[in-house]
């Protein structure tokens, strides 16, 4: 009787394990391979990815980028000799249309940039002047010289305050780190309701309002959105509402905050006289009526008439000045 077949089961039998375990080894050197494919891909795929460098929409990779300031007694020509300008270029510049560029208001403080090559002898290829936090110009001198306006993205950022009256509404903004140029915004849209010469210690006030941003910086107000102020008790509301692109601020009853009259014809800085039956006169140093309200301003302060109205009479007087 043979025993070949129980001896090819036994040899079976013994082979399983090392069937099993190179089974597995080749299964992990697949997914190592798989994986390594994978890592290759991404790789190629990241490679690929090319995100460039920009300012004021140029880019600037292979650049060289310099920020300055416009120095005292620096006028553009200065600036654009030491970068190695020609003067035919600095002379086609200033003879440019004065409504896209006026070398002439450049100003003290205010930023450019230089974008040149990174050469041994460096080549100017862009000069940016900012006109304002938002605006610039672009003077290309790449071959031929092209001028162009830009204008940078402008962030708006939905803000609140509020505080109470102390001593006044610009030192309580102040005080909540708050801009305080809204208290002029807020004198603006409550003109005819409120006279803010007049509001009182105790007073408070909410305001929901636009904060502007350039690249995460700071640049002043935007639109105040709603307010409430609490005067001698009294709330008044006021919403901004844009129902035909122009827009104006409404009551929370639905009217419109501008009424017949202004509380004060101008932007003052404080009352130096109020009307009074009884004032002492600064010059003639008796007491006699004083019957109208003098507001102190800086000169030029535009001054507005509180309604409609006709102007039947203006001259100059030696009491009054001009009437």
């Amino acid at each position: 009787m043979s025993t070949r077949p129980k001896e090819n089961k036994d040899r079976t039998r013994k082979m399983i394990p090392f069937i099993a375990l190179i089974i597995i080894l080749l299964g992990v050197i697949i997914v190592i391979q798989t994986q390594e494919k994978e890592k290759e891909v991404e790789e190629v795929v990241e490679e690929e990815i090319y995100i460039p460098v920009r300012e004021y929409d140029i880019i600037v990779d292979s650049m060289e980028v310099i920020h300055e300031k416009v120095k005292r007694n620096e006028f553009l020509a200065d600036i654009l000799l030491r970068y190695d300008v020609d003067y035919n270029i600095i002379d086609r510049i200033a003879r440019s249309p004065r409504d896209l560029f006026d070398v002439r208001k450049i100003r003290v403080g205010y930023s450019y940039t230089v974008i040149r090559t990174l050469d041994s002898v460096p080549q100017l290829h862009y000069f940016v002047y900012e006109q304002s936090p938002t605006h610039y110009v672009v003077f290309d001198l790449k071959d031929s010289l092209n001028i162009y306006k830009g204008e940078k993205e402008v962030e708006r950022r939905l803000v609140s305050t509020s505080g109470t009256i102390t001593s006044s509404l610009w030192n309580s903004l102040v005080d909540n780190e708050s801009d305080p140029n809204l208290a002029n915004e807020l004198s603006e849209i409550y003109a005819w309701t409120i006279d803010f010469f007049g509001i009182q210690k105790g007073d408070y006030f909410k305001v929901i309002y636009e904060e502007l941003y350039v690249e995460d910086e700071y640049i002043g107000l935007g639109k105040v959105i709603a307010g409430d102020f609490n005067h001698m008790g009294h709330e008044y509301y006021a919403c901004f509402f844009d129902p035909d692109t122009l827009g104006d601020y409404y009551d929370d009853e639905g009217g419109s905050m501008r009424r017949t009259f202004l509380k004060a014809p101008l932007r003052y800085r404080r009352i130096s006289s109020g009307f009074s039956y009884s004032r002492m006169h600064p010059v003639l140093k008796y007491r006699r009526p004083h019957l109208g309200v003098d507001y102190a301003a800086a000169a030029g302060t535009p001054v507005q008439a509180v309604g409609d109205g006709v102007v039947t009479f203006a001259s100059w007087t030696k009491e009054g000045g001009t009437l």
